[in-house]
């Protein structure tokens, strides 16, 4: 993905930052890779493994081993028509030295492998190790971003809801502005077809009975449950209730 607005509120304040510096010392850059999936982070390890081409990097995506897969770091390349990643002028060097001095660990600095267009927040070390022991997964971590009063909140994976303390339902049933909404184990919402059984959203045994969400990306009620009326069409659930969050 290529989208800086995906990535940690701080990495997308200090990579714009950047940008506008390298910009001012006459160093044209564009941001690059930004936010990865685990098959795209997965992809890049094969190269040079089981696919061909060199190795460009030693962090596979299966176990969040790349803080690309945090949302805290990104790649950028040249962007003044001399070539993406020509450096024979010390072009890399030059705004490597910027990102440093603004905070940010630059990849240049690493023994192996040396990445001159990589960028990332230092607040974990240089390895997702620390991370991952404080988050356990990027979805959790994500959660943390939010800052501010309760309410929906969207990120890369999907829609969550943040309780006034900051926590968030997580295989429950919630009524929110007159509506029933489900949010699964990892406390996104659902949309479309789901299985509840009385305690798991979409259990591996397959039990439970299934229910359906609107699915209309960006609809004022994505993700409100459904429900059959009397003559056996279906049409959004409306209910007399207070929220249940």
């Amino acid at each position: 993905m290529r989208d800086i607005n995906l990535c940690h509120p701080r990495l997308q304040e200090l990579a714009k930052k950047l940008v506008r510096e390298c910009t001012a010392q006459g160093l044209e850059i564009q941001i690059g890779e930004t936010l990865r999936t685990v098959a795209e982070q997965d992809a890049l390890y094969a190269q040079g493994r089981t696919k061909p081409g060199k190795i460009v990097t030693n962090a596979p995506g299966k176990n969040y081993s790349s803080f690309h897969q945090w949302g805290t770091a990104f790649d950028f390349f040249r962007n003044d028509g001399r070539g993406a990643y020509y450096d024979k002028d010390g072009f890399f060097d030059k705004v490597g030295k910027i990102g440093i001095e603004e905070g940010l660990e630059w990849g240049g600095k690493w023994k192996h492998p040396v990445d001159k267009p990589h960028f990332q927040l230092p607040d974990w070390g240089s390895t997702t190790k620390e991370i991952k022991k404080l988050y356990k997964t990027p979805e959790e971590f994500m959660k943390t971003w939010a800052k501010g009063d309760a309410g929906w909140v969207q990120n890369a994976v999907g829609w969550w809801y943040r309780r006034e303390d900051g926590t968030f339902p997580a295989n429950a049933w919630c009524v929110i502005n007159r509506h029933w909404y489900l949010f699964n184990k990892d406390g996104y919402m659902c949309t479309s077809w789901h299985r509840w059984n009385g305690s798991q959203c979409d259990p591996e045994d397959g039990s439970g009975d299934w229910y359906y969400f609107d699915p209309t990306v960006g609809g004022p009620l994505e993700g409100a449950c459904w429900h059959s009326r009397e003559n056996g069409s279906m049409e959004i659930w409306t209910v007399d209730l207070e929220n249940k969050i």
